[in-house]
């Protein structure tokens, strides 16, 4: 629901429109004094030229201005978001730990598989089943550093979701607040 509201004048703008349309009545030449003050053509460009001039400090307002009021649906609607957004980021939240804890097994087992390739190589000469073994040891790292790779990304982008949701709960929250300003003897009171 819009409600259109007139944009509010500054009491200089006000004491200069009505300066304007003083002189222009008394400069008017009829001899009604009805007529003298309906707006004339000059008085009308002249009020549109004031209406854009802006205070120091602020920015320009022009036309109509839209306020909104802040109804049930929207309160439900912004709830329905931060609810989406936390159970995005509980998901994300669990893979960040499920992946995390695969790559501590993983960094486990790799330095399992690095010791006894270690013990192995130092035991006698180099032979091709040492090296294997050592590249075996090799790839079980690459695979712990690679999982845990991907849990460090999901979990940035668990605490990005959590950032998103924290802040839509914030919105719903002013939304509600809002909500009853608007609507004192609303259902959600």
């Amino acid at each position: 629901m819009y409600v259109f509201l007139p944009r509010i004048a500054t009491m200089r703008s006000l004491k200069v429109i009505l300066f304007v349309s003083t002189v222009l009545a008394t400069t008017q030449s009829s001899s009604s004094s009805a007529d003298a003050f309906a707006p004339s053509p000059s008085f009308t460009q002249s009020a549109r030229t004031i209406r854009r001039v802006s205070t120091p400090g602020s920015a320009p307002r022009r036309g109509i201005q839209p306020v909104h009021a802040v109804t049930e649906e929207d309160v439900i609607k912004s709830v329905e978001k931060a609810e989406k957004l936390w159970a995005e980021a509980l998901a994300a939240r669990k893979e960040a730990n499920a992946l995390s804890d695969r790559a501590e097994e993983n960094a486990e087992a790799a330095a399992e598989v690095a010791k006894k390739a270690n013990e192995e190589m130092l035991k006698g000469p180099i032979s091709l089943e040492k090296i294997a073994a050592a590249d075996a040891a090799t790839n079980c790292n690459l695979d712990a550093g690679s999982v845990l790779s991907r849990a460090l990304g999901a979990a940035e982008e668990a605490d990005k979701l959590e950032e998103l949701a924290e802040k839509a709960l914030a919105e719903s929250e002013k939304a509600l607040g809002q909500h009853l300003k608007d609507f004192p003897d609303s259902d959600l009171a």
